[in-house]
């Protein structure tokens, strides 16, 4: 019996493996550096989210994944259907949590660490009861002489039982994926230094809108009552527009923002793509209408590029993931989809005549398509069409 099965039958698991407590450590903190005053400092993941650009694309990606349906298939005769009952575990019932929230926070390990540890107690019969996502700072991964070890907080973990390991890009000869947030360390850095810039100049600068000029020596008191005299003349909406007079040769003086002042609102502007090209988002998602056209001409092109070249990686690894995770318990031809057509789907009349292409073909009856907009059998569906004069027979 496996170590962690001796610890779950004993007491809950997240009692032997702190999770820790979010924001004093723990999964954030990460690899990333920012430019300080006297050098480089290290700052954590939990800092690097509070740039909204790094932000939006976590919450893009991870509620696009984490609301996608999933079930469960087997391939019968070359052909995909539902497996039921579904195991326990991925049917996410009380008191296991929601399958949103698992999968939310298997996207988020995987876009800030490269990594995803994922506890499976089991039962005596050695299928899974329950699916935790551990903090990814939590775990230890080793190789010694060819064989991967875990560990989380000294408590050994067996990958063939204990530990679903879901990686995302790789280096050849690693045991554990890039972290983006790590590998973008200087401009998401550079992101946070500009922000912080621009607080403290709003916050904390000492520039006024203009200056009043005066020859000769005036005292603290003089200047007091003529600026003081001037703002009560000229100062709020109601005095806009009035015309003002200056006597004894003093002189207004209008001051602007000097350009290298002015240059964070254009690093701030480019943060925005260049956070969203490591994430692999389009820029347009994230509120950056400045190249919404590179990902396609219409709405359909665009969510069908974000699909195939943003989330579909991600699926794919959860979802090979989780079939070595039925693998283990005896389930081999069994295997997980993230359902991404509610995603994808085409315009209601793109849709309608594809569908009536494939029924005039006979490639689909008309059932099959009514299945596909969620509308239940008619009596004639499942009655395929004649074939068209000279097709195949």
């Amino acid at each position: 019996m496996s170590v962690l099965r001796q610890l779950f039958e004993r007491r809950s698991i997240v009692d032997e493996i702190d999770q820790g407590t979010p924001g004093t450590g723990s999964w954030s903190q990460g690899m990333v550096w920012q430019p300080g005053v006297n050098g480089w400092r290290v700052v954590n993941v939990d800092q690097a989210m509070r740039l909204s650009a790094v932000f939006a694309c976590l919450r893009l990606l991870s509620e696009a994944v984490s609301t996608l349906p999933l079930d469960t298939f087997r391939r019968e005769g070359g052909t995909r259907r539902p497996y039921r009952p579904r195991p326990g575990y991925l049917s996410f019932d009380p008191p296991q949590g929601s399958r949103i929230d698992y999968l939310s926070q298997l996207m988020l390990s995987l876009l800030t660490d490269g990594n995803a540890y994922v506890l499976t107690p089991r039962d005596r019969l050695g299928v899974p009861v329950d699916l935790v996502v551990l903090d990814p700072d939590l775990v230890e991964v080793k190789r010694e002489r060819n064989v991967v070890s875990y560990k989380a907080q000294g408590v050994p973990l067996d990958p063939r039982t204990d530990v679903l390991h879901v990686k995302g890009m790789t280096l050849p000869g690693r045991v554990t994926g890039l972290s983006p947030i790590a590998y973008a360390r200087e401009t998401i850095g550079l992101g946070l230094a500009a922000q912080r810039f621009g607080e403290s100049f709003f916050d904390h600068g000492a520039l006024p809108s203009a200056v009043i000029e005066a020859p000769g020596e005036m005292t603290q008191e003089a200047a007091d009552r003529f600026r003081e005299t001037w703002n009560g003349k000229h100062a709020g909406v109601g005095n806009a527009q009035k015309v003002g007079v200056l006597t004894s040769g003093a002189k207004l003086q209008k001051v602007s923002i000097q350009p290298n002042d002015a240059q964070f609102l254009e690093t701030r502007a480019f943060q925005v793509p260049d956070v969203a090209r490591i994430f692999g988002v389009p820029p347009h998602l994230i509120a950056d209408a400045s190249n919404s056209t590179s990902w396609g001409s219409g709405l359909a092109e665009q969510n069908l590029a974000f699909g195939q070249f943003s989330l579909r990686p991600w699926i794919d690894r959860i979802e090979e993931a989780h079939g070595r995770l039925l693998t283990s318990h005896g389930l081999p031809d069994v295997f997980v989809r993230l359902n991404l057509d509610a995603l994808l789907r085409a315009s209601l009349k793109d849709r309608y005549d594809a569908g009536a292409v494939g029924i005039n073909t006979g490639f689909l009856t008309i059932n099959e398509q009514r299945a596909l907009e969620d509308l239940p059998p008619v009596p004639w569906g499942d009655v395929p069409p004649s074939r068209p004069e000279g097709g195949p027979t």
